[in-house]
């Protein structure tokens, strides 16, 4: 079998390869990706001329791209997509429907979403890691998941009651973890004025129409998240423990508040690696972890702040936490389990294709 696996820059993607590797599956790198994700004619054309010339089986990205989706329903070869970010706004290209998609979402109430478009090709699926080895540690703090936020614009002409209200809500969600209280607090006056003038800057033009009580909580919680995660880098800056370059002693998750039933990426690829993790409260998090023995929450910054100076002063404590949750991650967020069940899911779907 061979696997053309269309490189993006994320992350996961020299893993997956090296996944697809020991399983003996031949895999070819594509390093142009579009330019455009939703439909750029050349590369479409360029890519199913390469499907063809090189006898691809099948194709991998992380991410959903609705263009290399064209190129493999063209070619009529499986496309793999495994969307795991904080963004999946192409997720709303008509382009999901193809027969030839298996699109696999970490964030479980966004494959419940989008399952309905096209049963039995989209599948909830958290990451999986393999273990790495970890130089030794020093002194210090850094956060271990900074994603950038889909972007969306305000318009100048909204009322002052609108950006009272907005205001309100994002400091009211952001004081509380574990539980998320904005739909109910959106009222009917609030959600019409933000629909006229919330908006994002492109959307080609095959996409379904957002809900308006979507992109508003998509918009708050990308507010809160990063709002979050610039108080945290301050906070620690403060300490004179923040660093960017050197292995840490303590790695502090912000998990996106639109991601409530996932589990980071970051986090578990740190994990992975023996780190210490110390994090904000989420569903995803609680339900497949051990809080306080695999990994530590905080409920607030002044919390979060008091946990790293003492996880910084025990540092057995520390190692001994570190260690549980890297034997967890090991035995439940393997990605030769995971890869096993992404293949498992395309065999099982080819087999309608194929009759």
């Amino acid at each position: 079998m061979r696997v053309l696996l269309c490189k993006t820059g994320h992350r996961m993607e020299q893993m997956v390869k090296e996944g697809l590797l020991n399983v003996e599956i031949e895999v070819i790198e594509l390093c142009k990706s579009p330019a455009e994700k939703d439909y750029e004619v050349e590369f479409v054309q360029e890519l199913t001329e390469y499907i063809r010339e090189q006898k691809i089986d099948m194709l991998w990205s992380i991410g959903y791209f609705p263009a290399l989706s064209r190129g493999c329903a063209i070619s009529r070869v499986p496309y793999i997509a495994w969307e795991m970010g904080e963004s999946w706004n192409t997720l709303y290209s008509e382009t999901i429907k193809s027969p030839w998609n298996y699109i696999f979402i970490a964030e479980e109430r966004i494959a419940e979403r989008f399952w309905k478009k096209n049963p039995g090709h989209i599948f909830s699926l958290q990451p999986g890691v393999n273990l790495r080895d970890r130089s030794l540690q020093s002194d210090t703090v850094c956060l271990c998941n900074t994603d950038s936020y889909p972007v969306y614009y305000l318009k100048n002409n909204y009322s002052w009651y609108a950006k009272g209200y907005t205001r309100g809500l994002i400091e009211a969600q952001q004081r509380v973890y574990g539980y998320h209280f904005l739909p109910k607090l959106i009222n009917g006056k609030y959600r019409t004025e933000m629909g006229k003038v919330l908006y994002e800057p492109y959307r080609a033009g095959d996409y379904s129409k957002k809900k308006i009580s979507v992109m508003l909580d998509d918009f708050l919680c990308d507010t809160i998240t990063q709002n979050e995660r610039e108080e945290v880098t301050n906070r620690i800056k403060a300490l004179g423990l923040y660093s960017e370059s050197e292995v840490p002693a303590v790695n502090v998750c912000i998990p996106s508040r639109k991601c409530r039933t996932g589990i980071p990426y970051e986090m578990l690829l740190t994990m992975a690696a023996g780190g210490f993790i110390l994090t904000g409260y989420q569903e995803g998090i609680a339900a497949g972890f051990n809080l306080g023995e695999e990994l530590i929450v905080y409920e607030d910054m002044k919390d979060m702040e008091e946990k790293v100076k003492y996880y910084l002063e025990h540092e057995e404590e520390r190692e001994a936490i570190a260690e549980k949750g890297r034997i967890r991650v090991e035995n439940d967020f393997r990605l030769e389990d995971r890869l096993e069940e992404i293949f498992y899911a395309v065999t099982e779907g080819m087999k309608h294709i194929n009759k």
